[in-house]
């Protein structure tokens, strides 16, 4: 398997589930003072988008110049398409708590969002729905490759294009492309279906599939100089390692420090939804379910969703749920219950408590890789001088 290390937490911060019991750390941290580190992690974060795309075009301009020579003139562009997510006005991420608080004038115009998924929506609220696209493309476009968000978003609208003209050759020189991108034994482990009989997937270690050969291990020493291989022995498989990794921070500890920092509120939020005769809430550490109490009540269309549990740390499943089929019905479900949500966060104070929370949390899970991020970035400044020299040979 060939993995060109670049999700990172200077790029996205991949918060994990704590573990129950008290906080990792000991007593009351000092509370920092956001915007006197805002516009400088910021901008790291966004050093670290601009590298790793620079970069990942010059990888792509080597090694269809390689192919080039050789005669392909059709690429697959999905090998040169990697999930780098946009350049952010702030690098805090999309707080914890968004999921199931949304803003009074969102909650009252749009509910959750999770009706949007039901067959016939676009239907139902032609206007609604394109907003909700909006919102999916700017999220897609913060997590996703500019190309990766586009060919999404054209599945989400319905407007999917036309398979790519690499895809309509002949298997015969599709897979010829792929031996010429990364050789023989990467051919015939990755695409197997495309070499018929002259396929032989035994290049591989014990661990998982062969390294690469071919324009793409050009491309590597040109660049980085060797190809490392790095036995990850939980998963199974040898990691071939071109970029070096990026820094990544605690994400167990970024969410410990959240839930802390929120547990005094969350009380004073449920007491809210209760007087609102919305009874059984409960936090999970630090959300609340709202998507499974939808999906217990029938709001769901996600095969993945059949078998869920009905009962939960949520309220009892009403009575009478508008029929899987009824948009309208559960548009006004939602906006309903998000409304209650959207008050009683403002009303209880928590979601004052959360969103500092969430900057605290975010402040120290980036100040304590800034050094290493730094250090990392000035490495990736170097490949990229070397790949420019390449590309201009």
């Amino acid at each position: 398997m060939l993995r060109k290390r670049i999700g990172t937490a200077a790029l996205t911060a991949s918060v994990l589930t704590a573990a129950s019991g008290c906080a990792w750390f000991e007593g009351e941290e000092e509370h920092l003072d956001f915007a006197a580190y805002d516009g400088r992690l910021t901008e790291m974060y966004n050093e670290s988008i601009r590298l790793t795309t620079e970069l990942d075009a010059a990888e792509a301009r080597i090694v269809q110049d390689c192919l080039e020579t050789q005669g392909f003139t059709l690429h697959d562009q999905a090998r040169f398409e990697n999930m780098v997510p946009a350049e952010r006005e702030s690098f805090l991420g999309e707080p914890e708590y968004a999921a199931f608080l949304p803003t009074v004038e969102d909650a009252e115009r749009r509910g959750f969002w999770q009706w949007a998924a039901l067959d016939g929506a676009q239907e139902a609220e032609p206007e609604l729905y394109a907003e909700w696209l909006i919102e999916q493309e700017a999220f897609l476009a913060a997590t996703l490759s500019p190309e990766f968000a586009a060919q999404a978003l054209e599945v989400l609208s319905g407007e999917a294009t036309e398979l790519d003209e690499f895809y309509l050759q002949d298997p015969e020189d599709q897979y010829a492309w792929y031996v010429a991108y990364a050789g023989e034994p990467w051919a015939a482990d990755n695409h197997p279906e495309l070499a018929g009989d002259s396929a032989d997937p035994s290049g591989g270690d014990a661990y998982g599939g062969p390294p690469p050969e071919g324009c793409l291990l050009e491309m590597i020493e040109a660049v980085y100089g060797e190809l490392e291989p790095v036995e990850n022995e939980e998963e199974g498989f040898t990691d071939w390692i071109s970029r070096p990794e990026p820094p990544t921070g605690d994400g167990q500890g970024l969410h410990e420090r959240y839930v802390v920092r929120t547990a005094d509120a969350e009380a004073d939020l449920l007491d809210c939804l209760d007087e609102r005769g919305s009874t059984g809430w409960e936090f999970q550490n630090g959300r609340i379910l709202v998507r499974e109490y939808l999906v217990a009540s029938g709001e769901t269309v996600n095969p993945a969703d059949i078998g869920t549990p009905t009962t939960g740390a949520w309220p009892e499943i009403p009575a009478e749920a508008p029929d899987v089929t009824d948009v309208e019905g559960w548009l006004g479900f939602e906006r309903e219950l998000a409304v209650d949500f959207a008050e009683c966060g403002d009303e209880s104070g928590y979601r004052a408590a959360a969103a500092e929370a969430w900057e605290q949390a975010q402040l120290r899970y980036y100040l304590d890789i800034e050094e290493e991020t730094y250090a990392w970035q000035d490495g990736m400044r170097g490949y990229l001088e070397a790949a420019q020299e390449v590309i201009g040979e």
